[in-house]
């Protein structure tokens, strides 16, 4: 019998069960041969004629590529959209401009609450803000016309939307904002620095149009991100282990490393926290911070 691994804490997070290394490398070989990868390289070297390391080759291109585009984290609700890349400067035109794939969440169930609270119009400012955000969380910003693709809608309504949120100091990162404003943290860091001086739940809603549910969610991921930090993971590791962007968790550990420095209660008792979660749980299989 293979012998069962399980990553050490907190690599735990994940729960991986895998063979040993080098205990059963037939089985492994057979459920490779089973896989899509195998039956297009059987596709391309017998019924097209490719040459075995052309084929190989091609598969390996193909598979990077569905990878990064279409990527293995998008969860219920959640479809792979094409963003501009955040990177790119003014000045090109659409069909220039290197476009980079973004998760966005089409329907949450904080929907459910703001369209009770604030009706359709309400949930529409909602959504297209929470699409903006999340596209600019993973490099990629969004154009008015792409809102108004995505929420069927006008792009004259969504002008009138952003500009009613503008007048409310809520600023949405689309292309042509970050283009006037400049780069700005994203909005989960935002949040996030409201908490730490000490904002409420209340307040921090008002704020930035965020319900409870979604501020409880930022600030455990956040205390994620600082728990890992603090046990000396890289950002590359921190992402891989939270689904967390790259953006974000750079934006995290240097919040966390300002707000260390100058003192904060409530950083003092997310750590505090997140440790006591940690040790509540060691020894156990597929910890989860």
């Amino acid at each position: 019998m293979p012998q069962d691994l399980t990553l050490p804490s907190p690599y735990g997070i994940l729960g991986v069960m895998m063979p040993a290394a080098g205990t059963d490398t037939k089985s492994l070989i057979s459920a490779w041969k089973k896989t899509n990868e195998q039956e297009l390289f059987n596709n391309l070297k017998v019924d097209h004629g490719f040459p075995q390391a052309l084929a190989r080759s091609l598969v390996q291109l193909m598979h990077e590529h569905i990878e990064n585009s279409y990527g293995n984290l998008r969860e219920d609700f959640q479809i792979v959209y094409h963003a501009v890349s955040a990177k790119e400067g003014p000045g090109k035109s659409l069909d220039q401009l290197r476009l980079v794939p973004v998760t966005l969440t089409i329907s949450h169930p904080d929907d459910a609450k703001v369209l009770k609270e604030k009706g359709v119009p309400g949930l529409r400012k909602h959504k297209l803000l929470r699409f903006a955000n999340e596209a600019y969380d993973q490099g990629g910003l969004l154009i008015q016309e792409d809102l108004a693709l995505l929420l069927t809608t006008c792009v004259r309504t969504i002008q009138r939307d952003m500009q009613e949120m503008r007048q409310q100091g809520i600023v949405v990162p689309t292309r042509g904002e970050i283009q006037d404003i400049g780069p700005t943290v994203s909005h989960k860091t935002k949040i996030i620095e409201l908490y730490l001086k000490g904002y409420e739940y209340t307040e921090i809603e008002q704020r930035t149009r965020h319900t409870g549910e979604s501020i409880k969610r930022y600030i455990s991921g956040f205390s994620k991100v600082v728990l890992l930090s603090d046990q000396g993971y890289s950002v590359i590791q921190i992402r891989e282990l939270t689904n967390s962007s790259e953006k974000v968790v750079t934006e995290y550990i240097e919040l966390y490393n300002t707000y260390k420095e100058i003192g904060s209660d409530r950083l003092a008792q997310i750590t505090s926290t997140s440790i006591e979660k940690l040790d509540s749980k060691k020894g156990g299989l597929g910890v989860r911070l």
